[in-house]
């Protein structure tokens, strides 16, 4: 089988016969760029073989996502959350992503990219399924968004006229998670230089169990790029002995320095290494941007409980800094601007009347920070 990047072989593998063989290392994803032995000693080939496979696993959907056994029944999948299973599954569904262009071929098969793409062809629509757990009708055609978009909350793609979105909900009484990030969505545009946001909405949705509360973004991956979790290049710097803040730092600026900064402000308890990353340009397999600030499920949660957050542990880099600290460490790298009238005028909302002390809270730690 080959790993694809769109219509180009980047690397060979047969799991049977224990064979890895790289054909572009410099368009390899980063987790297996630099990571595939040369050498032909059995611990060097069970290594390659190891790689690839936690590789095509971390592409699968996880069993612990809200209904995601349903997700798995629709399509005839065994529920067994093993790394063979998930391979398996990877190979089945060709492992296409909406998040890059990635995707598994068969030696003799004649696809490309033009055909398996699901940013560009349009989607068996499984969304009810994806929110509610609850679906009719059953599907066999495993070419679909489901079963590799990542994260624990319910969530499904569907096209909006010609554009595709991902609708979010959870399941709390309130709505709490999917209304708070609507909100952090908000209060992050009351920021200037800062690095994108996508834009989150929020609507209702019918689905076969009721009325659900979701929030809606845009999906921002284009065909010239693909995201990169962080934890692939946090990985592969450290196997080419680079300093991955220094590296981000340098490359960034400001851009990167405010993720911390932000998740500071709207306490977002949950940047760990697979909700931040990178864009890579699919020709060069370059990293050319930070991509945007994304999922916020988590932010303003602990504001809306009244509980103090701020000296959660952060996940952005896996140490045992806490939000606050970090916050505090990154702010001279930054050059954020603090609109307090778009603030005041959101904050004003009859919308937002229930929701003073989220904004009291959020605009003492502004303050906090200096940029007022």
């Amino acid at each position: 089988m080959y790993l694809m990047l769109k219509n180009t072989k980047v690397l060979y593998f047969d799991l049977e016969d224990f064979v890895v063989e790289v054909i572009r290392n410099d368009l390899l994803p980063f987790c297996l760029r630099s990571n595939i032995r040369l050498s032909t000693k059995m611990k060097d080939i069970l290594h390659n073989i190891q790689e690839v496979k936690a590789y095509l696993s971390s592409r699968v959907l996880s069993l612990s996502r809200d209904n995601a056994k349903q997700i798995y029944a629709a399509f005839q999948i065994p529920q067994v959350d093993s790394t063979d299973n998930r391979v398996n599954i990877c190979i089945k569904c060709k492992g296409v992503s909406i998040v890059d262009s990635y995707w598994v071929k068969e030696d003799d098969e004649e696809s490309d990219w033009r055909k398996i793409n699901i940013r560009q062809n349009k989607l068996r629509d499984i969304l009810d399924l994806s929110l509610s757990g609850f679906s009719p009708t059953i599907t066999t055609n495993a070419i679909c968004p489901e079963l590799t978009t990542k994260g624990l909350f319910r969530k499904g793609w569907v096209y909006l006229g010609e554009s595709l979105y991902l609708l979010k909900s959870d399941k709390t009484n309130e709505y709490v998670n999917t209304r708070m990030e609507v909100l952090a969505s908000e209060i992050l545009e009351c920021f200037e230089n800062r690095l994108d946001s996508i834009v989150y909405l929020s609507d209702i949705k019918e689905t076969a169990r009721g009325t659900a509360y979701v929030s809606i973004c845009q999906n921002f991956v284009r065909e010239e790029q693909s995201f990169t979790e962080a934890w692939e290049v946090m990985d592969y710097c450290m196997r080419r002995k680079i300093d991955f803040r220094e590296f981000c730092l340098d490359r960034w600026g400001s851009k990167f320095a405010c993720i911390p900064v932000l998740d500071y402000i709207i306490i977002n308890t949950d940047r760990h290494t697979q909700n931040y990353g990178f864009m890579m340009n699919n020709d060069t397999g370059q990293l050319e941007a930070v991509a945007p600030m994304f999922d916020l499920n988590c932010a303003l949660v602990a504001d809306y409980f009244k509980v103090e957050a701020g000296d959660t542990l952060s996940q952005m880099f896996n140490t045992k800094e806490t939000i606050r600290e970090l916050a505090f460490k990154y702010i001279k790298y930054t050059d954020l601007k603090f609109n307090e009238q778009a603030f005041v005028e959101l904050a004003s909302g009859k919308q937002y009347k229930s929701l003073r002390h989220v904004f009291e809270k959020v605009y003492g730690r502004i303050q906090e920070l200096g940029l007022i």
